[in-house]
């Protein structure tokens, strides 16, 4: 976890504001929260108002790769998904902050998987939603049955050939990015010509169309940060049943674990800390109308924001030059008003 209390520009640290928690998504560390530079990304523009930042970052990633009795060569390293960063690693993150702050709430801002953790956490711990103020779900992960991304479709269609083939070829794990990828972005990539930046994203959204080309070679030097299988094939799972539910182990595991042949849904009615949700039209991953669906059943939705841009796609919430004024503002302006519920 990163800790962020004075801004570049020299934003002065207001004790009196609640710490703002931020949560990245599948692949992505703390880093991707402010790769598109001081004047533009969200964590500097929260510091600059005198908020206390903090960034998660999940077991995995770059920043999350030791373990007191593991290696990372050990199959039992990777054996986590997302519901395990939602039980362990997310409340334990909180709890520091909260501990070190000596405050009792804090603001959570979560993209992506950042989102699918917390609802875990809070319908199974209810009691972790008295120590969120609010939450800002930016394109949220909890129903995917409507993913458009050809490759992972295509992949949730054949999920059990392609676990049964990482599991013979002993392949745990997505590694992080190496410095030899930067080499080939700034080699390659000196502009950034569309089709160059598309093929980096082949597996998170379509076309990239309001990316800063200058960024390019600093965002393949930090994405991925590294994530689990079992990460890709929870989402599967999700993609083919169409439910938001833990782990399938198979009916006779299941049966074991859970009591029951299939594994159970996250209980959403226990999701009671307000949230906002920020979605866009063009997300290949979280659909519009599995993120409508998810506004549907939460039982505390304080609002639904559709950015008004067609292009607006899944990273976009990271990476897009204009992401100030698209939707940042609007996170600033509800935060400002310490988590009160008003709709945008």
């Amino acid at each position: 976890m990163h800790r962020l209390t004075a801004s570049p520009s020299g934003g002065p640290f207001d004790p009196q504001k609640k710490p703002v928690f931020l949560m990245h998504g599948l692949l992505g560390s703390s880093g991707d929260w402010v790769l598109i530079g001081p004047k533009h990304a969200l964590p500097y523009l929260l510091s600059d108002q005198g908020y206390d930042v903090w960034l998660g970052n999940a077991r995995g990633n770059r920043y999350g790769r030791e373990h007191k009795h593991m290696t990372m060569d050990m199959k039992e390293f990777w054996d986590f998904s997302w519901h395990e960063i939602g039980v362990y690693d997310v409340p334990m993150m909180v709890d520091f902050i909260l501990r070190t702050r000596s405050v009792e709430k804090l603001h959570y801002i979560g993209h992506s998987q950042g989102t699918t953790a917390f609802f875990v956490m809070t319908s199974l711990m209810p009691e972790y939603n008295e120590k969120i103020i609010k939450l800002h779900a930016l394109a949220p992960a909890a129903y995917v049955y409507h993913l458009k991304n050809p490759l992972l479709r295509y992949l949730s269609t054949h999920l059990q050939t392609a676990t049964n083939l990482a599991n013979m070829l002993n392949i745990h794990q997505i590694a992080p990015s190496e410095p030899f990828f930067n080499h080939l972005a700034s080699r390659f990539c000196p502009n950034s010509g569309q089709y160059c930046v598309n093929t980096m994203f082949l597996l998170s959204a379509g076309e990239y169309r309001n990316l800063d080309p200058v960024i390019v070679s600093v965002i393949v030097g930090h994405i991925p940060a590294g994530a689990s299988v079992k990460q890709f094939v929870h989402f599967g799972q999700e993609v083919m049943s169409g439910h938001f539910r833990q782990f399938d182990y198979g009916p006779e595991n299941n049966t074991k674990i859970y009591r029951s042949v299939q594994p159970p849904d996250y209980n959403l009615t226990n999701v009671r800390t307000p949230v906002n949700i920020y979605y866009g039209l063009s997300d290949q991953l979280t659909d519009p109308t599995d993120v409508r669906r998810l506004a549907r059943e939460l039982p505390n939705l304080a609002a639904l924001y559709q950015v008004s841009r067609d292009t607006f796609n899944h990273m976009d919430f990271l990476l897009a030059v204009d992401a100030r004024d698209v939707i940042y503002k609007r996170i600033l302006d509800s935060i400002e008003e310490d988590g009160g519920s008003f709709y945008l």
